[in-house]
């Protein structure tokens, strides 16, 4: 009796199993991978049209129309700057962008005139003060990132999608008359001072604010993250490595960074990464709380004043704004349409990053748009391969990165668990640290046994070490800051 029991269980839980796997399996089959056949085929495109209206020249925009133009599209790409123009960011560019840079021709050049620095050591400063700064390119193979200021960047890659055909328009400001001809398939896109352009599909790539997508309906609040920058003159400071991130607990899950550019100058950066239950929330900061910290950080921060030296040549804090993790949009494509880049909130809520994602995004844009242009269809069953395509790329990290934030914020000692980790193993650990915060591997490579147990047994020590045996605080600011 008791065996005619257990086989019927078995039977049951064999046969939940094979619905479940038949369910995914059939899932699988039926996942759309190409666009659907439609009536724009390209010798439909009238006379003086193009393909893609590429609104925005920045590493999304210009990525998506180089690998377009160089498919054989006709491509218009639109910017409101003439080059070069700069572009408040972090300026470090992180492998999975440095792969696409090589592929367009773009890194070959930024090393010919001497505008690129690969960062062949950094590390990180946990917000009870242990350090570690190490090589992680030997254990990796490869640089985990590089340093490129933006205003040199971006002029490189919208003349590589130039030199690839793309039609770049420079000073052409897109006012509030852009129309889609549902009949013709066209958009219609007009410039401030009376200029148009016409062509099927209309790709938004005009930064975390992007007026376009906003007028459109497709973006409904302003960004909510902030950052700073500063230059800081080579020869007129200490930072003997190439990239440091520091993470002071007063501005969680928010941090400072340094890196080096070529010719020794340093790029300083603040950023503050929306996070916690009220709107504006940024941990236990506010976005007017950004000049405070920046310049405090340069004068004051135990670690960050050390690097800079005591008479650091430093530029103006300039501030720029970021839109994380998808944030105030339900979408990224439409019919005839697709956002990309900061626009699109291409940037991890965790790290801050978004240079890697934007050009990743762009490229895997031009791929789709290359698809429905030769199946002949730009509907959103077609364009919404895009979503899929950049989810599976990136996006898919962007939850966990948000829940990394809220609970480095919640609880700091997380930071100093993998600092205390990274000492002990040195740059084995320090090389996976690198690939998971630039994109080479995702977020839940941290939750891999190998990697979690140590770190476990880290989050332990340190446990011991701050509340038992009372380490003291290595990351306090001096009195004159705090009281300010």
């Amino acid at each position: 009796m008791e065996s005619v029991k257990e086989n019927k269980l078995l039977l049951g839980a064999a046969a939940v199993t094979a619905a479940v796997g038949g369910g995914l399996l059939i899932k699988r089959a039926l996942k759309q991978t190409k666009p659907l056949q439609g009536p724009y085929k390209p010798d439909t495109l009238p006379e003086g049209c193009y393909d893609a209206i590429i609104v925005g020249a920045g590493p999304s925009g210009s990525v998506c129309g180089y690998y377009m133009a160089r498919s054989g599209a006709k491509v218009a790409l639109l910017d409101k700057e003439h080059f070069p123009r700069d572009k408040i960011c972090g300026d470090a560019v992180c492998t999975p962008a440095i792969h696409i840079l090589e592929d367009m021709g773009v890194i070959e050049e930024l090393k010919k005139h001497d505008e690129v620095k690969f960062a062949d050591n950094g590390g990180f400063v946990s917000p009870s003060g242990l350090s570690y700064i190490g090589n992680s390119q030997h254990k990796l193979g490869t640089a985990a990132a590089c340093a490129v200021k933006r205003i040199d960047l971006d002029a490189r890659v919208a003349a590589a999608a130039k030199r690839a055909g793309a039609n770049l328009m420079e000073g052409f400001e897109v006012g509030t008359d852009v129309t889609f001809d549902n009949k013709a398939g066209l958009w219609t896109v007009k410039s401030t001072d009376g200029k148009a352009v016409r062509g099927r599909v209309l790709v938004c790539a005009d930064g975390s604010t992007s007026r376009l997508a906003t007028q459109l309906g497709y973006c409904t609040e302003e960004p909510l993250g902030v950052s700073s920058r500063a230059y800081i003159a080579g020869g007129s400071h200490n930072a003997n490595f190439d990239g440091l991130v520091f993470y002071p607990r007063w501005s969680l899950p928010g941090y400072a960074a340094i890196f080096k550019h070529a010719k020794d100058e340093l790029g300083f950066c603040y950023y503050l990464i929306p996070c916690g239950s009220k709107k504006g929330q940024m941990g236990s900061c506010k976005a007017e709380d950004l000049k405070r910290l920046h310049e405090n950080a340069i004068k004051h921060d135990p670690f960050i004043s050390r690097a800079m030296g005591p008479n650091p040549k430093c530029e103006r804090m300039r501030a720029g704004s970021l839109r994380v993790g998808g944030q105030g949009l339900n979408t990224t494509y439409d019919d005839h349409l697709i956002i990309v880049g900061d626009a699109a909130g291409f940037i991890d809520p965790l790290t801050g990053e978004g240079i890697h994602t934007a050009m990743m995004g762009g490229k895997a844009a031009a791929e789709v748009l290359l698809a429905c242009r030769q199946a002949g269809d730009y509907s959103k069953r077609s364009t919404r391969l895009y979503q899929q395509r950049w989810m599976e790329l990136f996006g898919h990290d962007f939850k966990l990165s948000q829940k990394g934030a809220e609970l480095i914020w919640k609880y700091p000692i997380l930071l100093d668990a993998c600092a205390n980790e990274v000492q002990r193993q040195g740059d084995a650990m320090m090389s996976k640290w690198a690939e998971v915060m630039t994109n080479m591997r995702p977020k839940t490579y941290f939750l891999r046994p190998d990697v979690a147990l140590p770190l476990g047994f880290a989050l332990l020590r340190e446990i011991w070490q701050q509340k038992v045996a009372k380490r003291p605080d290595a990351y306090v600011m001096p009195p004159e800051a705090s009281a300010k």
